[in-house]
């Protein structure tokens, strides 16, 4: 999917060669392009010329940079080299991640195999643990900045509106509201201070909105889709019957109003997640593989990997394999 946003693309881009653009945010373009140096594809995100004059977009540009690359984990997107162009345009060049965003692959199969949702629950709570121990917040948890690779493993994308909670310093005025509404926590809707325990709110959406194929608070507007996040209380008979209990009563503590009610690190988040999983065999990669191939060649899946006698899946019912509607064409790499 190429973005429809008109803009001429130029010779070069610092050392790379740009091929196509794939996409753009709300502050920059991004090009897939070839390294001739290490004949390799690279993405390069490029920050929008209207915007180089604003030295607030442009520390926050430099600091998703920064904070990539500082961030070392298999489940993050790599950073390779930052530089100004001369027209004062800055440059990030970062990892080609060669698959689907978990967007695209909801707008396929809007509701996965339980063993698949919870696969990506598990990648994106491992990364998340890994971020908030070094006190890094991501703020923008949603479906298109999660890529997913051919064998299943979850890349966390774009980190420009991160905040790093030990570093004293804010890039924002109080009271701001930073993110997509529709995965927004409680807090961040109403401005208050953002902590780890938003981004397990955003995740719980995600999950939600896999287990039952329906977002739990889209109103047809922001404003409406706020007031659902404020007081809509999720609860565990809003979920189909064939999601385990232990599941479904997991979803709503992620989900919780409150923070103090929801789990208080993601590490306790995936240790209960992980309890959860117990009846499942512990590599699912070959399990992913068969079913994301299966998705993109619209062929039905029904090789999914049968569940060990355990109590946790007590409440599922017989048979994982969602048929797909369409086929994906090409590997798409999207920032917003």
């Amino acid at each position: 999917m190429v973005s429809q946003r008109s803009s001429k693309k130029p010779a070069k881009i610092g050392g790379y060669k740009p091929t196509q653009k794939i996409g753009h945010g709300a502050m920059g373009d991004i090009w897939l392009c070839h390294d001739p140096s290490l004949d390799r594809m690279v993405v390069v995100k490029q920050m929008l010329p209207t915007l180089t004059a604003y030295e607030e977009l442009n520390q926050r540009f430099q600091r998703e940079a920064s904070l990539l690359a500082h961030l070392k984990h298999p489940n993050i997107v790599h950073a390779y080299s930052l530089w100004q162009e001369r027209t004062g345009r800055l440059s990030l060049a970062m990892e080609f991640v060669n698959g689907k965003t978990l967007r695209e692959i909801l707008d396929v199969s809007p509701i996965p195999p339980i063993f698949a949702t919870l696969y990506f629950l598990h990648e994106i709570l491992q990364v998340l643990a890994y971020a908030h121990q070094r006190q890094i917040i991501h703020r923008d948890l949603k479906p298109s900045n999660m890529m997913i690779e051919k064998n299943g493993h979850v890349k966390l994308l774009d980190f420009g509106i991160a905040r790093n909670a030990g570093a004293g310093q804010e890039m924002t005025l109080p009271g701001s509201v930073l993110g997509t509404a529709a995965y927004m926590s409680p807090e961040q809707i109403t401005g208050k201070t953002v902590t780890a325990h938003s981004d397990l709110f955003s995740l719980g959406i995600i999950a939600f909105e896999m287990l039952t194929g329906k977002h739990p608070f889209r109103g047809n507007t922001m404003e409406l889709t706020s007031q659902y996040i404020l007081n809509i209380r999720i609860h565990k008979k809003l979920f189909p019957k064939s999601t385990p209990k232990a599941l479904r009563l997991w979803v709503c503590k992620m989900l919780e109003k409150k923070q103090s009610k929801r789990f208080q690190s993601a590490l306790e988040a995936v240790g209960q997640l992980d309890k959860i999983m117990d009846g499942l065999p512990r590599n699912l990669d070959v399990s992913m593989s068969k079913w994301l191939n299966a998705l993109s060649n619209g062929q039905a899946f029904d090789d999914a990997p049968t569940p060990k006698k355990s109590k946790n899946w007590l409440f599922l019912a017989v048979g994982f394999g969602v048929g797909a509607i369409a086929a994906f064409t090409g590997a798409f790499f999207f920032f917003s």
